[in-house]
């Protein structure tokens, strides 16, 4: 698989009319500059991106074995990354550490939090030609007095560039505010993250990621053609689908077919993992890992592909609340163990504003709501993940309990930004 990186362009937008104007002699001037910025990630930075796409898969592999494999899902780990980073600043003891083992990206909190910040600042301005927006957003609940703590309040802004409100909780217009906010991050795709507001929360942390690109070769609608798709139970089914040879990498295994298809100037691309015959979707998922996913990378060759991909629309909602307990991040969804004590305060007297006290908080509610559309044009794909905060009201327990929380066929697929290989969103298809 071959890669094309560039050094950053100072003032490449001042240049970019000087170098499409014609020169003193009439002759064209043609723009030559490099269209990609690359994200440098330091050593411990690219430890971290494995470990973070390693999440992603064991992310991916736990929804899958959750939601079962008959339907199409999609979901986006690095949105989950930036909630549990967040989460990762507020918490302390046992809870941070099961955070952080779940995240698997090592460090400390400022080094998590530095790579975030990174990574949210530099993915939209990779490739021009895509559209990359990140946003975080922290609503606190006036209304039973909860303020944010100070430093991290100035952590949030610091580090994830979160918008801090505080909001009634009581009133419908604070969750139309809060639901607006992800209209508008999402370009639309994803209107309605709750439908009510629990007026007993103590705050909502919410991460939105949306990402639109076109392919750097389209599909010709024209070519489009229906053509049956089988279905996980073996059945057919009509379906719509694009169809084009070209010269693009791909490779074979035992296990899978791999497809890369570009995106714009190549900032960012979709692998797509088609299940060999006999093989499944499970099979494929299982055996995903950080290192078999670079090592396929790297194995993909240019090759003449006559390809046939389904024109689709997923969307998926995932209760990550039953997903990372069963990953190991137990304690910060249990009220009587979760250490959050850094996140919110409580004015306990209106008459003294010096009563108020750092409160401990849990995890009540965390889901993310995604959706992906596929078309001859490009791709649309958008994601926004929530938690729910309640605050612990009786003192934890002295002893801590485990708790268990038991192409024309379906195919895996994943958008990483190619520089850093950071997978960004992860999906089946199955027809469905």
């Amino acid at each position: 698989m071959k890669y094309f990186f560039c050094k950053p362009i100072l003032m490449a937008c001042m240049l970019l009319g000087m170098l499409t104007a014609c020169s003193d002699n009439g002759e064209v001037v043609v723009d030559m500059l490099p269209k990609l910025k690359r994200i440098t990630l330091t050593d411990e930075q690219c430890k971290m991106r494995d470990n973070n796409n390693e999440f992603a898969c064991r992310l991916f592999r736990t929804i899958n074995e959750q939601k079962g494999s008959d339907n199409s899902v999609i979901v986006s780990p690095i949105s989950v990354t930036y909630i549990l980073g967040m989460l990762n600043t507020g918490a302390d003891g046992q809870t941070r550490q099961q955070i952080t083992d779940v995240l698997g990206l090592g460090g400390t909190v400022q080094e998590i939090n530095e790579y975030c910040k990174k990574m949210t600042n530099e993915a939209p301005r990779v490739d021009p030609s895509v559209t990359v927006q990140i946003a975080n957003s922290i609503n606190v609940n006036l209304a039973l007095g909860y303020t944010i703590v100070p430093q991290f309040k100035t952590d949030m802004q610091n580090y994830y560039n979160a918008q801090v409100e505080a909001l009634d909780f009581n009133k419908s217009s604070s969750l139309d505010k809060i639901n607006n906010w992800c209209s508008k991050k999402t370009d639309g795709m994803i209107p309605t993250i709750l439908d009510e507001l629990n007026p007993m929360a103590a705050m909502y942390l919410l991460n939105a990621i949306y990402f639109k690109a076109t392919w750097t070769e389209k599909f010709d609608p024209n070519d489009t053609r229906d053509m049956d798709f089988t279905m996980p139970d073996g059945s057919t089914r009509q379906h719509k689908m694009m169809h084009r040879k070209a010269l693009a990498d791909y490779d074979k295994n035992d296990l899978c077919e791999m497809l890369y298809l570009p995106y714009g100037s190549d900032g960012y691309g979709m692998y797509v993992l088609l299940p060999v015959e006999g093989k499944t979707v499970d099979d494929v998922i299982q055996s995903l890992s950080a290192d078999g996913v670079q090592q396929q990378l790297l194995d993909m060759e240019p090759h003449e592909v006559d390809i046939l991909m389904p024109r689709f629309t997923t969307s998926s909602e995932t209760m990550l609340d039953k997903v990372l307990p069963a990953m190991g991040m137990t304690r910060a969804f249990n009220a009587d163990y979760a250490e959050f004590p850094y996140m919110a305060q409580r004015q306990h007297s209106a008459a003294d504003p010096n009563t108020a006290q750092n409160c401990n908080l849990y995890v009540s509610m965390m889901k993310q709501m995604a959706k992906i559309e596929v078309d001859e044009q490009g791709t649309k794909a958008s994601a926004v993940t929530i938690a729910e905060m309640g605050e612990v009201t009786a003192p934890p327990p002295s002893q801590y309990q485990q708790v268990d929380f038991h192409a024309t066929r379906p195919f895996v697929y994943y958008i990483v930004e190619v520089s850093t290989r950071s997978i960004f969103f992860m999906g089946t298809y199955c027809g469905n």
